[in-house]
């Protein structure tokens, strides 16, 4: 009940935080419909001459566009900018010997930033989009609670690499480099630019059994129906079980990381 309270106070912060940035809002608002709007009008140039391909219809397509920018969104901030500054300019002690865990201080921070991403970015986004550019709801409730599911799974798996990142700068005193690396890993992983559906038949199983598809394809083939009920639930398992494979990596990490910053004196 303590941690609970704690993470609830801490993720209170951020979302004020972020709020106080009204302008920055209306910019990212912004540059997620402009990103969305492209691959709208590419997707459209391709449906000119195919009714469908690899089993989405123009529809579909449309609503994978909207759910999977919106989703991607997320790769350009996270905990590890945040991370990764507090090691660069040597506050990481100070964040260290406080009173609750500095992996917990980040995921509540990280949970702060995903509640403000919904109410005031994804939810917005995902009205104007579908209003504007049409779209398909998901097929069941069924499917669509275990949409929402599986997206904070995927927060919970991108909260890991990005704390791995964010460590990297231990090493590496520089992390403009490995947040750009860790975005274009994301984007091209993940399904984000294009479904996965689309890769060579080797790749896209391989890609799928990766822990980044969990980040955007996922969910989105979940809510547009392309995963059985029995798949979706074994495609959600695997999620869970790249966040304990995460969970201990990046544990053992973070010890790793203490080991150096004891090492170079903090």
């Amino acid at each position: 009940m303590r941690h609970l309270k704690e993470m609830v106070s801490m993720s209170k912060i951020v979302f004020l935080e972020r709020l106080s940035y009204s302008k920055a809002l209306w910019v990212d608002i912004a540059s997620v419909i402009m990103n969305i709007l492209v691959y709208y009008f590419l997707w459209q140039i391709v449906f000119r001459k195919n009714s469908s391909l690899a089993g989405y219809s123009v529809v579909q397509i449309t609503t994978y566009v909207i759910l999977s920018k919106i989703l991607a969104a997320q790769f350009t901030g996270g905990v590890n900018r945040m991370l990764a500054d507090w090691i660069y300019k040597g506050n990481i002690g100070n964040e260290i010997v406080r009173p609750i865990s500095l992996l917990f201080n980040l995921f509540s921070r990280r949970v702060g930033e995903f509640i403000f991403y919904v109410v005031f970015k994804a939810v917005p986004v995902i009205i104007v989009s579908f209003l504007i550019l049409g779209g398909t709801g998901p097929v069941d409730m069924m499917h669509f609670a275990l949409f929402l599911v599986s997206v904070c799974t995927s927060i919970v798996l991108m909260f890991y690499f990005e704390v791995l990142v964010g460590m990297g700068t231990v090493y590496t005193l520089s992390y403009s480099a490995l947040g750009f690396v860790k975005q274009a890993v994301f984007e091209l992983l993940s399904g984000s630019i294009v479904p996965l559906a689309l890769f060579p038949d080797v790749l896209e199983r391989i890609v799928n059994m990766l822990p980044f598809a969990g980040m955007v394809s996922v969910p989105v083939q979940i809510y547009l129906g392309k995963y059985g009920m029995a798949e979706s639930f074994s495609y959600i398992a695997m999620q869970l079980g790249w966040c304990v494979v995460m969970y201990l990596v990046t544990n053992t990490c973070y010890k790793k990381m203490l080991e150096n910053l004891v090492v170079q004196g903090g």
